[in-house]
């Protein structure tokens, strides 16, 4: 048999998470099996296993993937040396989490609460998340120093509250899209405009 090429072995492995991602969108993690998985992959037990000893192995994977994978799309956003104003930003990061979760078949927003549900019991992926959510926080925390220098915010604003306000309108956002319903992008702009001083006031 011919050896897989490395572009081959990085689209077997997706196709085996989107396999999982699929299956836990479906029956939740713990309902989830790995036979679950190989079937819904279509691969053989030694092909699916070849890439995750287990199902713990499977889901550390998954949601490594899918966060870098979403770190990757907020970083030029982020970054940048001249962010969006605060409310734009955040319509701007929902807008691309909508895009980055909605997949053919399932939707990462619902497996994400799945998983931080499951963080709560496994230690390795609190560790895993907490990486994650601190990067995004120190990325905000980098926006709020450019905001202030270039005048948008207050210089005396208080940066970590800050940061962690806006991390957390981000998870909320997830967690009312995912489980609630009636909120989108615009909605979430609008509603953080709307919370900011009136300047004629």
């Amino acid at each position: 048999m011919a050896k897989l090429s490395e572009e081959q072995k990085l689209a077997r492995r997706l196709q085996i998470l989107n396999a999982g991602w699929r299956c836990f969108d479906r029956n939740g993690l713990h309902a989830t099996r790995m036979d679950d998985i190989i079937a819904e992959a279509g691969l053989s037990a030694g092909a699916v296993y070849s890439y995750f000893k287990n199902k713990d192995d499977l889901v550390q994977a998954a949601l490594t993937t899918s966060m870098t994978g979403l770190a990757e799309r907020l970083r030029p956003m982020l970054e940048s040396d001249n962010p969006a104003p605060p409310a734009v930003l955040l319509e701007d990061i929902a807008s691309a989490i909508e895009a980055f979760t909605k997949r053919d078949g399932f939707d990462l927003k619902r497996i994400a609460l799945l998983g931080w549900a499951e963080s709560q019991r496994d230690e390795k992926l609190k560790g895993i998340m907490r990486a994650f959510y601190d990067a995004f926080l120190a990325q905000f925390m980098g926006c709020i120093a450019r905001w202030k220098a270039a005048g948008v915010l207050n210089g005396s604003a208080d940066t970590e509250p800050l940061a962690r306000a806006l991390l957390a309108l981000l998870l909320g956002y997830t967690v009312q899209a995912a489980v609630v319903g009636g909120i989108n992008p615009s909605i979430l702009r609008q509603g953080v405009e709307e919370l900011a001083p009136s300047r004629a006031s």
